[in-house]
């Protein structure tokens, strides 16, 4: 990482702006880097969650199969059994995949917030540059600046 102090000009008002631009490109890096693991953790668990609900809906499956091969042979006990057995799996399903929908909304609902909180960090770091970068075209001598000469070296627009 570039040293912060090469891009100082030297001027306290204009060297002000640059640290606190410096100071939020920093907080949007460590909010990246945060919201990048718990969308790691995010991303698991959603997995997680869709695997128990295929699990669910398989089991379903197999006991609306088994419905359907006990009404084919015609035995009586064997539908009411399968019957019960279907009725048991669908209302699992019903409960138990609500609380997995609910639960994967919630995660997709923190993740959302995750980035809008990561897009207004950017969006305060960019207006604290864009300060530092007025600043530095109203200053004395910011003709000369902008074409590299003394009070601007080491800065460049694409850093921080």
């Amino acid at each position: 990482m570039t040293d912060p102090r090469s891009r100082r000009t030297g001027r306290p008002e204009v060297d002000a702006l640059l640290d606190r631009a410096d100071a939020e490109h920093e907080a949007v890096a460590e909010l990246a880097t945060v919201n990048q693991a718990e969308g790691i953790v995010s991303r698991a668990r959603h997995a997680d969650l869709a695997l128990a609900h295929q699990e669910l809906l398989e089991r379903n499956r197999r006991a609306e199969a088994e419905l359907e091969a006990a009404t084919a042979a015609g035995d009586p006990d064997r539908v009411a059994a399968a019957r019960l057995a279907r009725d048991a799996a669908w209302a699992t399903f019903d409960r138990f995949g609500r609380d997995l929908l609910r639960e994967s909304a919630q995660l997709l609902t923190a993740d959302l917030e995750r980035q809008d909180a990561l897009l207004s960090r950017v969006r305060t770091a960019w207006s604290a540059e864009d300060a530092a970068h007025e600043a530095l075209a109203r200053s004395p001598g910011a003709s000369e600046n902008s074409e590299g000469s003394e009070g601007s070296e080491g800065y460049d627009e694409g850093q921080g």
